[in-house]
């Protein structure tokens, strides 16, 4: 008799355990079954894209920064002031910005190294892969917060959360490992968002942008008074759409008419100075407006609904249209 009780109640644990291995799965089904595969391989190319665009922008507008850099010294040098308390804390000033450009453009190449591998994810991918790039991301957002000296993010471990899921369902398994990635990606993005958007650090750049602007003019209008710079293809340039060029004495015209020299000089202003850091700015706000919008997109994700990703590709157009922008102030093609 005890015999019997006692492998009756081993088949009731056997049975137990199946239930439970079923109702795990039923309950994983019902939970990721709402998961689009499509719509996740879809946002990870989107991703991907702002994540590079916005890093190509980070290096054109550091192109910038150093060219500041310079116009910063050759004012100084030409009045003799490189060694006074405000030239140096100008320095240590560019140190600053510098590092911060840098380390921002490290955290969107690991985020677009990222979105590649959420988008393997989507094609069946066993989760190693977005792991460790879930890690290099992590780190990447540790370095900015020292950086701007806030405290670093608790982001947690992703090591194995993705790969560890299992199920009976292969798709299902894709759906659950897709839904896990995308809500760690969310918390990094949206942490990464909040350092870039603090009030101090756009205070930061901004202020250091119209810094920039003012000081560069002088430079510019120093180096034009004393006749340094050649307005020929200035002009040239200002009258090509009417298939005209600026004669070759233009120089002497306009040593002879300090109207025509003011213009110019307001014509310098416009194009080197104003436009290119109010393309910086613009080109900062449409990469923290493409980052609250994937945080927004990865939510809807996540809870089944429909992406709605033709914001972030406008976003990504931007973000092109101002690159090239900054290059043409520059005189390039």
């Amino acid at each position: 008799m005890k015999r019997i009780n006692s492998k009756i109640a081993i088949d009731i644990r056997s049975t137990i355990q199946i239930l439970t291995i079923l109702f795990f799965a039923v309950f994983m089904i019902s939970a990721c079954a709402s998961v689009n595969i499509d719509a996740a391989r879809a946002l990870g190319k989107v991703g991907r894209s702002v994540a590079v665009q916005a890093q190509q922008n980070i290096m054109v507008s550091d192109k910038e920064y150093f060219r500041a850099q310079d116009s910063e010294a050759l004012l100084h040098g030409y009045n003799g002031t490189t060694q006074v308390t405000t030239y140096l804390e100008l320095l240590k000033l560019y140190d600053d910005i510098q590092q911060e450009i840098t380390k921002r453009s490290v955290v969107f190449e690991k985020l677009a190294d990222l979105y590649d591998a959420f988008g393997d994810l989507a094609g069946l991918d066993e989760g190693a892969q977005t792991e460790k790039a879930l890690g290099d991301l992590g780190g990447a957002i540790d370095e900015y917060a020292k950086q701007l000296k806030q405290p670093a993010p608790v982001l947690g471990d992703s090591t194995a959360v993705i790969s560890k899921i299992g199920g009976i369902v292969a798709t299902e398994i894709q759906k659950a490992k897709i839904k896990e990635a995308s809500a760690l990606i969310r918390k990094r993005v949206d942490t990464f968002q909040q350092f870039l958007g603090n009030k101090l650090v756009r205070a930061q750049m901004t202020e250091f942008r119209e810094m920039l602007a003012t000081d560069r003019k002088a430079a510019f209008i120093t180096l034009w008074d004393i006749g340094v710079y050649d307005p020929k293809p200035l002009l040239d340039d200002f009258g090509t759409d009417a298939g005209l060029t600026a004669q070759n004495n233009v120089a002497a015209l306009m040593k002879s008419n300090p109207q025509l020299s003011n213009a110019l000089k307001e014509v310098l202003d416009k194009r080197l100075t104003r436009n290119q850091f109010d393309l910086i700015e613009k080109s900062y706000d449409a990469s923290l407006a493409a980052l609250r919008h994937l945080v927004s997109e990865h939510k809807k994700l996540e809870q089944g609904e429909p992406l709605d990703l033709t914001r972030l590709q406008t976003i990504v157009a931007e973000l092109r249209s101002v690159a090239i922008l900054l290059e043409k102030t520059k005189g390039n093609p």
